[in-house]
């Protein structure tokens, strides 16, 4: 048999074993640790809210608006745990997804004024990826009238997430990042076992603005920044 062959050989096998997927007893076992891990990131998160929302920590991230305007004076709160879930017969619940959600905000009402329309667009997006709804009014010329650009106004609310999402059939979970420490998205996926206290307290150390280890775990990053 020539190298040719014995590559096709190699290549019908893997793909014959691609085909056929996991076992049953080993699809059975990472969908349990799927799930598992969905639930206990669930009542770490609750205890986690409960003390954050007492804290009510300075906001540790770096939050610059159009690339230009950063938000200071924000403080961390509204934390609570938002799981998609549905209940098994026998009540056991099987996740869809579990949230860990916040704000950092501020009762500074701020005004920002542009006038080119690649800097308008860029301060939309920014806002629009912060998750504040701002209120817009054309800016005029004080003299002449004319309009030169839009006037943006808003109290800095940032919202952040943590989202974890099952991927049963593989025995993994996906972390999307969502404002942690700057106005970006990161994802990463992590095997189910993975998901344990020392993962979920690096998390933490993350969102008050610690030094931490969570993305030195992760696999597949992307990073989505506006």
């Amino acid at each position: 048999m020539g190298f040719l062959d014995e590559l096709k050989e190699q290549t019908r096998a893997l793909q014959t074993a691609e085909a056929s997927g996991p076992d049953a007893e080993t699809l059975a076992r990472n969908r349990r640790l799927a799930n598992g891990a969905c639930r206990l990131a669930h009542d770490y998160w609750k205890e986690l809210c409960e003390q954050l929302n007492l804290i009510r920590s300075p906001c540790a991230a770096r939050y610059v608006i159009g690339g230009r305007e950063p938000l200071d004076g924000l403080v961390c709160g509204n934390f609570r745990v938002l799981p998609q879930l549905k209940l098994l017969p026998g009540g056991e619940p099987l996740y869809e997804s579990v949230l860990l959600a916040w704000q950092a905000s501020s009762e500074t009402l701020l005004r920002i004024e542009k006038e080119h329309p690649h800097d308008i667009d860029r301060l939309r997006a920014s806002l629009m990826q912060a998750g504040i709804q701002p209120s817009e009014a054309p800016l005029r010329n004080a003299t002449s009238g004319r309009l030169q650009g839009t006037t943006f106004a808003f109290k800095p609310a940032v919202s952040a997430s943590v989202r974890v999402t099952p991927l049963p059939d593989v025995g993994k979970v996906r972390l999307s990042f969502i404002n942690i420490d700057q106005l970006e998205r990161v994802d990463g996926e992590y095997p189910a076992a993975g998901l344990r206290a020392r993962l979920l307290d690096e998390i933490g150390r993350w969102i008050v603005g610690q030094p931490h280890r969570v993305l030195e775990y992760a696999a597949n990053i992307k990073r989505f920044q506006h």
